[in-house]
């Protein structure tokens, strides 16, 4: 269940590629998925090589 009482960047948020814990920055835009964008290059790369669409 979405919660639309507290805005999205609140909650915590693991790096998809390391699984570190990221810091988001108030405000609007978008959430930080990776810690660098080379990390996010990597995941999708290996999510391409394992057949996702991304």
């Amino acid at each position: 269940m979405f919660d639309t009482t507290k805005p999205v960047k609140a909650a915590p948020v693991a790096c998809l590629h390391c699984g570190a814990t990221l810091t988001q920055v108030p405000g609007a835009g978008r959430l930080r998925r990776f810690c660098t964008g080379e990390e996010g290059k990597a995941y999708r790369r290996r999510m391409r090589a394992l057949g996702f669409p991304v």
